[in-house]
């Protein structure tokens, strides 16, 4: 063996023997005069150092660790950045190795403060929003510190602090307020504080006052946000500092930033630290709402806890659709598993909420993903994620490995595409961060990959391979029709239409509450087919708890929106409307007739979101505005069929060519060998 050889194993092992720290290195800080002293929370080997490095700039100081300190000079620390941010590294190097690592945020970090009154300047720290530290210099004009937050006086906040003026040009403070902002809106609330001066030091300031009353220009207030700032007055010109909390309380775990609530006119009025920054907010919002994000709170602890034991290599978790279903590429990856034994290696951890825990088969760990326990231990000692949406975790482990499956070729825009004001521009931040977890994203085809790619700003391994749901239109499904008809209570003789639209980004009600307004007239379609026809009505999952039939048609128009899995009713059904979801991508893998009932087809290509596809040019069926057409077209199925053919297979060419019955095995072979 040669000398590099060697070298590389000594390496190997000398990281080995300190792995944990290696991969979550962590760290306190302090200033003491003009030098910020740095601890590491763990015992290091030789040759190792902490870097500090302008994001800006790229300048950056580097100090060495002796007995487990490493210190840097205030003074060369501001000559290399006077404002900006500043990230932190655990660095190793030696003749034979080279590490380096950013330095994780642990909550004792929000502690570090310092203030430099001669310079005008302070230094704080905080969350990045992958969890790592990051202190920012910030020039400022005040410095303050918030003593008492609390109700009183029938939903009244009392708020108490202190704060010291830096700026030397700030002379005559005559006002001092609380500004709420509004995140969506221009308009702004004002509380005016009372405030007095020191006789002692004229530069140090007491507050106090009072939130009460909030305004919003808007009938509908839920769902809206505020973020709260102090502000001080000298005459005609203000001066302002969005609200930290980081000095008031100590955020341990991550429900303690649910600081007050109570509730007004049917309403929950939360007031709380946010996630990074622990700046004070408001959020207006419904009590089922509120106890699903502080139950998240509450698993996130549970979660970074659990991240103290080690990974379980054999340990896969499984999620479909917020785990409210099992359904979707994650179980058709798992039944695969099943078929090829891999559950005589593997664990299985599956997050599914249903009733009926028995329609998943093997015999894998259930949990519940609006539980804060068994859900995120699991989910912190499984090496394998899979899942079609999103995890409510904001940075995997080391060592994980994420399957993001999606769950449909997109008709409408996704994440960085739209541009349409709407809910999903306000929500793809959140997309964005949960990307960088994924390992692995599976596409349908090439139209898929150019999008998901630009859309996800995802860099890592796409695997095109077709989606595992799709390989069920591969089997032989005539007696899984037959009984599944038996199970439903649909006579045999009956042909099946399924109705499966999809939700609209204005169709909202308030605090992502959907309502949906049923456009085809099922009294008529009773009349006309109910001898021939049965049709199934499978709504999208953010509209299907506000959908209601008419009872006199419950045997002819029938409500499978609880149903787990469109693909089994795919397969039952013989013709598909549908308007602007993108089911009808994976359904034309069975080659059967695909409507688009689309009233509004102007509206919605101009208001909400916007498409990929030219709908009037490139769908395999016809566009459908009103119920006569639409009556007429089922009427006369066979020659729309027989009409379509040629752009039916020009469809099937460019969008299903992929899939041959053996897309879950492919993949699980790729991540699994």
């Amino acid at each position: 063996m040669n000398i590099k050889s060697k070298g590389k194993n000594l390496a190997k092992k000398l990281l080995m023997r300190h792995f944990d720290y290696y991969l979550q290195p962590t760290i306190d800080l302090k200033v003491n005069g003009d030098e910020i002293i740095i601890k590491t929370n763990q015992k290091v080997i030789s040759h190792s150092y902490i870097e500090i490095k302008h994001r800006t700039s790229g300048r950056r100081l580097v100090s060495k660790i002796k007995s487990s300190t490493a210190i840097f000079k205030v003074s060369e620390l501001l000559e290399m950045a006077d404002k900006g941010l500043l990230d932190f590294y655990f660095k190793i190097m030696g003749k034979l190795i080279f590490y380096k690592k950013r330095i994780l945020f642990i909550p004792t970090n929000h502690l570090f403060k310092a203030i430099f009154y001669e310079k005008n300047l302070v230094l704080n720290a905080y969350k990045t929003n992958y969890g790592n530290l990051s202190v920012k210099i910030e020039d400022i004009d005040f410095d303050y510190t918030i003593n008492e937050l609390k109700t009183v006086d029938d939903n009244k906040i009392l708020i108490e602090g202190t704060f010291d003026v830096l700026n030397e040009d700030i002379h005559n403070i005559d006002k001092t307020t609380i500004i709420a902002n509004h995140r969506l809106e221009s308009q702004s609330n004002v509380f005016d504080l009372d405030f007095k001066v020191d006789e002692t030091n004229k530069k140090h300031y007491t507050f106090k006052g009072v939130i009460d009353e909030i305004k919003s220009s808007s009938d509908n207030i839920l769902d809206l946000r505020m973020d709260f700032y102090l502000r001080i007055y000298d005459e005609d010109i203000y001066y302002q500092s969005l609200i930290d909390l980081s000095t008031f309380k100590y955020f341990e775990n991550d429900e303690d930033r649910f600081l007050i609530k109570f509730e007004k006119d049917g309403k929950v009025y939360s007031f709380y630290a946010t996630e990074n920054r622990h700046s004070l907010a408001l959020w207006i919002t419904t009590e089922s709402a509120w106890l699903k994000s502080y139950t998240i709170a509450c698993g996130r602890t549970v979660y970074s806890k659990t991240l103290k034991k080690p990974l379980n290599n054999k340990m896969i978790f499984f999620e479909s659709f917020f785990g409210k279903s099992y359904s979707g590429n994650p179980k058709y990856l798992y039944e695969a598993m099943l078929e090829m034994g891999m559950d005589k290696e593997y664990t299985f951890v599956w997050a599914y909420s249903g009733k009926n825990k028995d329609i998943i088969p093997g015999n894998p760990i259930i949990v519940d993903r609006f539980e804060s326990g068994d859900y995120y231990k699991y989910l912190a000692l499984s090496k394998y994620w899979i899942n079609n949406i999103i995890f409510p975790i904001h940075k995997k482990r080391p060592g994980n490995v994420y399957l993001q499956t999606w769950h449909g070729t997109p008709l409408k825009k996704l994440g960085y595409d739209i541009t349409i004001p709407g809910p999903e521009v306000q929500g793809r931040q959140n997309f964005y961060n949960e990307s960088r977890n994924w390992d692995y994203l599976i596409s349908s085809n090439h139209y898929s990959t150019k999008i998901f790619r630009r859309a996800f700003k995802f860099e890592k391994e796409i695997l095109e391979d077709g989606y595992p749901i799709n390989d069920i239109f591969f089997r032989d499904n005539m007696d899984f029709v037959k009984t599944l008809k038996s199970k439903l209570g649909i006579d045999e003789d009956k042909k099946i239409i399924l109705y499966a639209p999809t939700w609209k980004d204005d169709e909202q009600n308030g605090s992502w509450e959907h309502y949906f307004n049923l456009e085809i007239d099922f009294e008529r379609l009773y009349k006309e087919f109910s001898d021939e026809y049965v049709i199934i009505l499978k709504m999208h999952h953010l509209v299907s708890e506000n959908l209601k039939i008419d009872e006199k048609m419950k045997d002819f128009a029938i409500d499978l929106s609880s149903y787990d899995d469109i693909q089994e009713l795919y397969v039952l059904s013989d013709i598909l409307i549908t308007d602007y979801s993108s089911v009808f991508f994976d359904y034309s893998h069975s080659r059967k007739p695909i409507l688009f009932f689309v009233p509004d087809l102007n509206h919605y290509i101009e208001n909400v979101r916007g498409l990929y596809l030219n709908m009037e040019k490139e769908l395999p069926g016809p566009l459908i505005k009103d119920n006569d057409e639409l009556i007429e077209v089922i009427k006369n199925i066979d020659d729309v069929s027989i009409d379509y053919r040629d752009k039916y297979n020009e469809f099937y060419n460019r969008f299903c060519n992929l899939c041959s019955g053996d897309s879950a095995k492919i993949i699980i072979e790729k991540i699994f060998k």
